[in-house]
């Protein structure tokens, strides 16, 4: 195997470690989003029992930890030549992705009540970056 082999293998397993990470954190996360959005879109934040409401803010906060953990590793990531340009539009697309997941984060407030404004704004975000971001990696999957 030769040395440009060696980085092509090396970029695909982070690509492919990436990708499974992220799939993990949003399995994880995703029932608590779902249980904040119910209980913003019904106005019933405080109906949600405090212990259960601490746990979704750690979990954010942990989760939001992780995804910057794997945009760091992105952003140092040596892609082959034939995949630069794709890269740096998909790290800026996971970039954008992850500034949304820390907004939506800040927006769950100690007391039991959420900045409305913030949380959609931040799913928006995550939302359109997350549909960049696939592209990209179906783009490479192509290349």
């Amino acid at each position: 195997m030769n040395a440009a082999q060696k980085k092509a293998m090396v970029y695909g397993n982070l690509i492919n470690n990436t990708v499974q990470s992220i799939q993990d954190e949003q399995d994880k996360l995703n029932p608590e989003f779902e249980t904040l959005r119910k209980a913003l879109d019904r106005d019933q934040i405080e109906r949600i029992d405090s212990v259960e409401y601490t746990k979704i803010m750690h979990d954010f906060k942990k989760g939001t930890d992780s995804y910057q953990d794997l945009l760091t590793k992105l952003q140092k990531a040596k892609a082959p030549a034939r995949y630069m340009g794709t890269h740096m539009s998909l790290v800026a697309a996971f970039k954008k992705y992850v500034e949304g997941c820390t907004e939506m984060t800040e927006s769950i407030g100690e007391d039991q009540k959420i900045d409305r404004e913030k949380f959609n704004n931040a799913e928006k975000v995550q939302d359109e970056n997350m549909d960049k971001f696939s592209k990209y990696m179906q783009k490479m999957t192509e290349i």
